[in-house]
Formats: structure tokens, C-alpha cells, sequence
């Protein structure tokens, strides 16, 4: 499991409010009745807003990961 931050995360429900650098953590709804879980933490790479994917620098592997939007939520967490 991924440690928490001690900064409040925010939903980003638009991929042009993110840049080169964020720190953003994606989540994955897993039923009404738990918290979202943290599936990936990392900082921005590239977006593109018009197909609905950020790629970023994921902190556990040190890898360029794709986040696609249709399949989970992003959260800019710094």
C-alpha cells in the first residue's frame, strides 16, 4: 500500500488543470460502500486531454505509466 500524503488531494476532473510535474495519485472505485483505493502515485509526464490519458513517472516502479480517465479518477495530491 502507498503511504498518504500530508497534503489534501483534489480531484482533477479536467486533464488541461494538470502540468509537467504534478503529483497525482489515480484511483479505482472498488463499490459504494469503500474508499476509492490508490492503484498508481506519481508526477505528471505528458497529458492528453482530448483522448483522456496522463502518462506519468510512477513512484513505486521508477516506469512511465498511462493513466486512462474512463477507468479511474486523478487526484493532484502536492
Amino acid at each position: 500500500m502507498l503511504k498518504d500524503l500530508s497534503t489534501q488531494p483534489t480531484r482533477v476532473r479536467a486533464l488541461d488543470q494538470l502540468h509537467r510535474g504534478d503529483q497525482i495519485e489515480a484511483r479505482l472505485s472498488v463499490g459504494p460502500s469503500y474508499d476509492d483505493v490508490v492503484i498508481r502515485r506519481g508526477s505528471v509526464q505528458e497529458t492528453a486531454p482530448g483522448i483522456g490519458v496522463v502518462w506519468i513517472m510512477d513512484q513505486l516502479s521508477g516506469l512511465r505509466k498511462a493513466i486512462n480517465t474512463d477507468e479511474c479518477t486523478v487526484w493532484r495530491v502536492a
